[in-house]
């Protein structure tokens, strides 16, 4: 079982660990909804102002992108239940700005891992609140079911 999951900015280098008791358990069924609309061609809506979120999933492992109303790729975030180097290497290896991270050095836990793109210093206001919604919905793909209260077990 998932304790806690390392997130990390691939730009920065920032670490920190997350733990599901960081996300309200009355999310569940609000998270549950934006990530399964996410990976709709046209993904969904996830701020007031157009800012929408395009996610594909695979597993317990996803990547998804915010863009801004103008369709400027502002984060691209992915998460994973295991160290997965091969989605960690692929992060590093499409990214437009640089990054401080190592390809070759996945973090050894369960990892979300965000990528601020170029579109980010049209939309800095947007910075303010894209580090909570993926480590949400980090929460909600890797171990829903340590974010998902009484009112979500079936």
């Amino acid at each position: 079982m998932t304790s806690f999951l390392y997130h990390v900015t691939l730009n920065t280098g920032h670490v920190r660990k997350t733990y599901p008791h960081e996300v309200g358990k009355d999310l569940y069924f609000y998270l549950r909804r934006i990530f399964e609309e996410s990976t709709r061609p046209e993904g969904t809506a996830v701020y007031d102002g157009g800012y929408r979120l395009k996610t594909t999933r695979h597993g317990r492992r996803a990547i998804g992108t915010i863009y801004g109303p103008d369709g400027a790729p502002i984060l691209t975030t992915a998460c994973s239940p295991t160290p997965d180097p091969e989605l960690w290497r692929q992060l590093h290896e499409t990214a437009a700005l640089p990054l401080v991270t190592d390809p070759h050095k996945p973090p050894s836990g369960a990892y979300i891992a965000d990528r601020i793109e170029p579109g980010a210093v049209m939309h800095m206001a947007a910075m303010t609140w894209t580090g909570d919604l993926v480590r949400c919905l980090g929460w909600m793909i890797v171990a829903p079911e340590r974010i998902r209260g009484s009112e979500g077990k079936k």
